[in-house]
């Protein structure tokens, strides 16, 4: 995978303002609330969970957290300065950052969560990492994107074809220190979400 600045970043800066409309933007937002009810399952039991949202966009995800869970302290990073913008409000902490480079302390979020933001990282192997570092122990991390089989070539599906293989993203999960994640259905066959512990 090579990382394309037009693509993964500029692209995102400029459909900021709509990004939540039409048709692409009503399959945005349903993603979002299917990935926010599997993330809050994941803190069902942690009081007042700390979260973030790695790749937050324009925040949906983190809305979506916030309705079902209102005792939730909620963070978000995006590379891309309008998505932040367009993400703020006075509930949610966001700052324009990347997956590599969290400006959190080690063991500062109860859930860390990913959505359809995984295949524009610059480094995956170095968001994972980043990710791990600021999970507490026995956090929750849920990665959710285009994942393909092995046997699908993943050059077909995902932005720019850089989808990742399930066999892949689950080797790159465990190395970064995460327990084997256990795979889950998200929308479609395509859009899964990997769910792993610190």
């Amino acid at each position: 995978m090579t990382f394309d600045r037009e693509r993964d970043v500029v692209a995102y800066d400029r459909r900021a303002g709509g990004y939540e409309r039409g048709p692409r933007g009503f399959l945005h937002r349903e993603i979002a609330r299917r990935v926010g009810v599997l993330a809050v399952s994941q803190v069902a039991d942690t009081p007042a969970p700390r979260v973030l949202d790695v790749g937050c966009g324009s925040g949906a995800l983190l809305r979506c957290v916030g309705a079902l869970r209102p005792d939730a302290r909620l963070a978000g990073v995006d590379p891309a300065p309008e998505m932040v913008r367009a993400a703020s409000s006075a509930r949610l902490a966001v700052v324009r950052a990347s997956a590599e480079s969290l400006p959190y302390g080690d063991g500062s979020f109860d859930l860390v969560v990913s959505s359809t933001s995984f295949s524009h990282w610059e480094d995956r192997d170095a968001g994972l990492r980043e990710c791990r570092r600021a999970l507490a122990a026995p956090g929750a991390f849920l990665l959710a994107d285009v994942f393909t089989s092995r046997s699908l070539p993943t050059r077909v599906f995902g932005p720019g074809g850089v989808a990742a293989s399930r066999e892949t993203a689950d080797a790159a999960i465990r190395a970064a220190g995460f327990a084997r994640p256990r795979w889950r259905p998200v929308f479609a066959s395509v859009i899964q979400a990997a769910v792993a512990t610190a």
